[in-house]
C-alpha cells in the first residue's frame, strides 16, 4: 500500500477475514489505533457480525464486541432486500462467486452476498457516495463490483485487499510509540 493507509472514500465495509487476520496476528490493538487515528469507523454487515460472534467463530472469542463498544466498528442495519438494486446486487454476487469457484449457488455463504447488499444499501439510500470493501475474497469483491457497475455505481466502490492492509497497518504501527 502507498503512504496513504486508508483510501479516500466515505464508507469502509469490512469482511470477516480482515478482523480474523488481525486477531490471529494478535494485532487488533494496531487496527484500533489506525482506525481511530484516521477518524474512521469500520462498517460491519449483520451477517459478517454473526460470523465473528463466539457462537459461530471456531478460534475462540474475537474482540469484535469491544470494538463495537469502543465505537470504531459499527454494525450496519439489515440490508434493504426490498430495494431491487440491493436484491439484484446480492443475487449477482452469489452468481459470480458460484461461477468463479465452480460451486452451486446455494452453497455460497450469505455473508459474502450481504457485503455487496450492504454496499448497495448505503449507496442507494444516499448514505455514502464511495465505499471501500476490505476483503481477501476476490470473487466476492469482483461480483460486488460488477453488480454495482450495472446499477451506475462503477466509480463508487474499491477493493482493499485485507491481508495487504493488515501488513501495512502492522508495519506502520507495530513498533511505533
Amino acid at each position: 500500500m502507498s503512504a496513504q493507509l486508508f483510501p479516500s472514500v466515505e464508507g469502509h465495509i469490512i469482511d470477516a477475514n480482515l478482523f480474523i487476520r488481525f486477531e490471529r496476528h494478535e494485532t487488533i490493538d494496531l487496527l484500533e489505533r489506525a482506525v481511530t487515528e484516521h477518524g474512521i469507523v469500520l462498517l460491519l454487515p449483520t451477517r459478517v457480525y454473526e460470523e465473528l460472534t463466539p457462537e459461530s467463530y471456531p478460534y475462540g472469542t474475537p474482540p469484535i464486541e469491544d470494538a463495537i463498544e469502543a465505537g470504531w466498528v459499527r454494525i450496519l442495519e439489515e440490508v434493504a432486500y426490498s430495494n431491487p438494486v440491493v436484491s439484484a446486487t446480492m443475487d449477482m454476487v452469489r452468481q459470480y462467486i458460484s461461477a468463479a469457484s465452480d460451486r452451486p449457488e446455494h452453497t455460497i455463504e450469505q455473508a459474502d452476498a450481504e457485503v455487496g447488499g450492504a454496499a448497495a444499501t448505503l449507496l442507494e439510500q444516499g448514505h455514502t457516495e464511495s465505499i471501500a470493501i476490505y476483503t481477501n475474497d476476490l470473487p466476492a469483491f469482483r461480483g460486488i463490483e460488477r453488480a454495482l457497475s450495472q446499477h451506475g455505481y462503477e466509480n463508487s466502490v474499491q477493493l482493499v485487499k485485507a491481508f495487504d492492509f493488515v501488513k501495512s497497518v502492522e508495519n506502520r504501527y507495530q513498533f511505533s510509540g
